[in-house]
């Protein structure tokens, strides 16, 4: 007490003039320094601001307004946070109980809207300010825009799991292929030895030929498969533009397929409303061969008993000609229908019958349309059926 008595018996003494003087002095500092503070908050590059415990805000800095793309803080103040800024209002009260319970909080992230109606992911904290009767009547805050680094890490993560998926579906793959493999080289083998034994009767004989044939052209369409995928995936597949005759080739797939159809026991036709002799189109005729192929030997395959229709019919509006493959068989659940046409994907049915196949056809056959210029889709109905649909250009 006695140290403050004389500095204040000192200060007193001087005369009356340096006392203002002083005074001044010290005015003008303050002033300054309150000065650099103001610029400090405006000028920020982390967004600050200040709110009512209701989300009413009071005051933002510019890296705030430009942030979510306000013009002035005018603009800014009509809109109310739980109202206006969140993506989800979940989210602001989360953020606020957490706040009033602790006094702060730090790195909460959360989405924002802009005023564009843009979607930004945010990292934000604040505390609370209390009046003299102990009471919440603002809160001091700071965002950071995080929107890149968050776009960034989901990249990362999405790429980890597709890394994930794709391992595990080439080792499905890997494991299809080798039975793909094995079992028609075993059949081949085995009724090769058969063969040898010169008691076989000719009926007998001219069956096992048979197998081996079937097994050989098994194993020639799963080798002629991989060539093609190989083909699509190093991009370095041939296109031969043509005239082709589409009523020529939708006769040689009914004529190619027929027996197959007759020895299931399935109905087996074809649809042709045109009566002109020739419908030319300009396309690569091989490609459309195969995905028809592909797409008419799937519906024999994968049909039990019922039927197969094949066709095709002009879109004049669109100027594209639509061919589909109609049947009865066992049909393709709504959750399965996109995955079909993926790279390595198998569908598990869980049914006793095996069905023999690389799993890689439906995945040549939306590359080559989409080489065309053209589209696949499907629809189907689990257990009753599939129709598929591929959609090419006119030229």
């Amino acid at each position: 007490m006695a140290m403050i008595f004389n500095s204040l018996k000192k200060i007193l003494s001087k005369p009356l003039g340096e006392i203002f003087s002083v005074s001044r002095i010290l005015k003008n500092r303050n002033w300054e320094n309150n000065s650099l503070y103001l610029d400090l908050v405006k000028n920020s590059l982390v967004g600050l601001y200040q709110t009512t415990p209701e989300g009413q805000i009071i005051y933002a800095n510019r890296a705030i307004l430009k942030m979510l793309k306000y013009d002035s803080l005018e603009d800014l103040v009509k809109t109310k946070l739980p109202k206006g800024c969140y993506v989800d209002n979940n989210k602001r009260e989360v953020f606020k109980k957490i706040l009033e319970e602790k006094g702060e909080i730090i790195n909460f992230q959360s989405e924002w809207y802009t005023k564009d109606g843009d979607i930004i992911y945010v990292k934000e904290g604040a505390r609370v300010v209390r009046d003299v009767n102990g009471k919440i009547f603002r809160y001091d805050g700071y965002i950071d825009n995080i929107t890149d680094f968050k776009l960034t890490q989901m990249s990362l993560i999405k790429a980890t799991q597709e890394a994930e998926e794709a391992s595990k579906l080439k080792s499905s793959f890997l494991t299809n292929m080798s039975h793909e493999i094995r079992t028609p080289m075993n059949s081949i083998l085995g009724f090769s030895e058969i063969l040898e034994d010169s008691v076989l009767s000719k009926e007998d004989h001219l069956r096992y030929i048979d197998a081996i044939q079937q097994s050989s052209i098994r194993m020639l369409n799963t080798i002629d498969e991989l060539i093609q995928m190989s083909k699509l995936d190093a991009d370095c597949l041939d296109i031969y533009i043509e005239d082709v005759n589409v009523k020529n080739v939708i006769e040689d797939m009914y004529v190619l397929y027929k027996p197959e159809a007759d020895a299931r026991g399935i109905e087996f036709s074809y649809k042709n409303n045109h009566k002109a002799k020739e419908i030319i189109i300009f396309s690569d005729k091989e490609k459309i061969t195969v995905i028809l192929s592909k797409l008419i030997s799937n519906a024999i395959k994968y049909t039990n008993q019922g039927s197969v229709e094949f066709g095709f019919n002009f879109k004049t509006k669109t100027n594209e000609i639509q061919f589909y493959i109609k049947d009865t068989g066992i049909g393709i659940s709504s959750e399965n229908q996109e995955l079909i046409f993926e790279h390595f994907y198998r569908i598990d049915n869980g049914r006793e019958i095996i069905y023999e196949g690389a799993g890689l056809g439906l995945t040549i056959v939306k590359e080559y349309a989409k080489i065309l210029g053209g589209k696949i889709r499907v629809e189907s109905v689990e257990g009753k059926g599939s129709q598929f649909y591929f959609v090419l250009p006119i030229h």
